[in-house]
């Protein structure tokens, strides 16, 4: 009698937490927390200038961000910077970002740098910016980087060269109308 008993109140204990346990895993989930604030207005930008500025300011609270790949980051980033790359779904909990500070995100592909601190917002993530011009403009202003080779942008041409060619004409006579 005691084993079904036992056994009886082990199923129920795993009927009831299996939902917890799904949520983590499912594209739809986000804590009900943040659920009831979900009109979150766009993350701010904020100018290469100032955040130099607030970096030589010992008393900001601040955490720079890079979303570029690993491989990117190790080869040139902002000083200080933590790498959190950008990914197609947020899985891995707890979230590695520090909540008591302005994130301040930059990489070197503005779409990606949108989407996650989108994502970001859905785990309360919200004292956010986004630095005007991402990596390529810190290098063109040659600001302090860090790195393997910090003055060479990662691969591929910086968001500037892709329209100058897209705006070029191609060898038939036509424009070019796509970059990829």
């Amino acid at each position: 009698m005691t084993k079904l008993l036992a056994v009886a109140g082990l199923s129920a204990a795993m009927i009831l937490s299996a939902p917890a346990v799904r949520a983590q895993d499912d594209a739809a989930f986000s804590d009900p927390t943040v659920a009831m604030g979900a009109a979150v207005a766009p993350a701010q930008t904020i100018a290469p200038a100032d955040v130099l500025k607030l970096m030589q300011d010992r008393d900001a609270k601040i955490a720079l961000v890079d979303t570029q790949p690993v491989d990117g980051y190790a080869e040139g980033h902002i000083p200080g910077a933590i790498n959190y790359p950008w990914v197609m779904r947020i899985k891995s909990f707890p979230i590695s970002l520090p909540r008591n500070k302005t994130l301040i995100f930059y990489g070197s592909c503005p779409n990606d740098t949108t989407d996650i601190v989108k994502q970001l917002a859905q785990f309360g993530y919200f004292d956010v910016k986004i630095m005007d011009g991402g990596w390529y403009k810190w290098l063109e202003l040659k600001y302090p980087a860090a790195g393997t080779n910090p003055a060479a942008p990662a691969a591929g041409p910086a968001p500037a060269e892709v329209s100058q060619l897209a705006a070029a004409p191609a060898k038939s006579g036509k424009a070019i109308t796509s970059a990829k």
